[in-house]
């Protein structure tokens, strides 16, 4: 592996924006996310690039055919109903380049150490179907892409979201070399599935408590597994003035989780991925995945 501290790269595309009007997520934070670190001259010697989408191949290394045929034919049917959004081509579009973000930060983990994409986190989306926000589970096809590749054997994914990965728990229920690390608010949507290692946290908890049990668990994670890869799941829902989560974080909680993440294990090629983040005010939750993308480049 290559300097482990050789600038991050960030993956974005103007496509991840869909203007869904009032709609609980705000899909066009990644575009502000991306013109606010092209504006911050701390990020001048860091790379964005525009990914190119996943292929069909490479969605059906995760996805079912039936599925995947009802969404590229932008069909309602009981696999892609459970979605709460609409089913688009700008919108599914905006899924397969999300997904090949994720993959081409994995690639380039490789080479800079870490890897940061403004958008992707899909957890929600199972093999059969989509749920939530997610049609496409982007970590999960960059795995198994990865796996093909003989690239890696063993993947590490931590979900830090406020809402547990359940589709990615359930993909990879019995795939031994993906360990799948949720640590979530236990009563809040989904309907939990099996991780590797679940943590449900009580609702209203705050820092000091969700630093501690965080610490813990990293300490668990190491004893457990030695990865070739990490991928991490930053969703900043975890914030305590979010619509959709019911934890007390501040926001230099979520901070201080996004270094203890980032300093875990260091020599390992670590993903970043925004996923969720709903907060009352839209400007908290782009300042929130800002101050991630910061602590990724070493900056915070």
């Amino acid at each position: 592996m290559k300097d482990l501290l050789l600038s991050p790269v960030f993956y974005y595309a103007d496509e991840y924006n869909v203007d869904l009007g009032g709609h609980v997520f705000p899909a066009v934070k990644f575009g502000h996310i991306q013109k606010r670190l092209a504006r911050d001259g701390r990020f001048r010697k860091h790379r964005f690039v525009k990914p190119s989408p996943v292929t069909e191949t490479q969605a059906l290394y995760i996805h079912s055919h039936r599925y995947l045929r009802d969404l590229l034919a932008l069909e309602r049917t009981p696999r892609t109903h459970r979605s709460e959004l609409p089913l688009t081509r700008p919108i599914l579009d905006g899924f397969f380049l999300a997904s090949g973000g994720t993959l081409s930060a994995a690639r380039d983990a490789f080479e800079v150490g870490r890897a940061i994409n403004i958008g992707g986190g899909f957890h929600h989306a199972f093999r059969e179907h989509a749920e939530g926000f997610c049609y496409l589970n982007d970590v999960a096809i960059a795995v198994r892409v990865l796996q093909k590749e003989k690239q890696i054997k063993k993947a590490l994914i931590i979900d830090l979201d406020v809402h547990q990965g359940n589709g990615t728990a359930k993909i990879f229920a019995w795939d031994w070399n993906v360990f799948t690390c949720s640590v979530h608010e236990e009563k809040n949507y989904p309907v939990k599935q099996k991780s590797s290692l679940d943590v449900g946290l009580a609702t209203g908890i705050q820092d000091e408590e969700y630093l501690r049990i965080l610490d813990n668990t990293l300490s668990e994670l190491r004893a457990r597994i030695e990865p070739d890869i990490i991928f991490y799941v930053a969703g900043v829902d975890i914030y305590e003035k979010d619509r959709l989560g019911g934890l007390s974080i501040s926001k230099k909680g979520v901070l201080e989780r996004d270094r203890m993440i980032r300093d875990f294990m260091p020599n390992v090629p670590l993903v970043t991925v925004l996923a969720g983040g709903y907060a009352i005010n839209d400007q908290d939750t782009i300042d929130l995945h800002l101050g991630t993308c910061e602590v990724m480049a070493g900056l915070k």
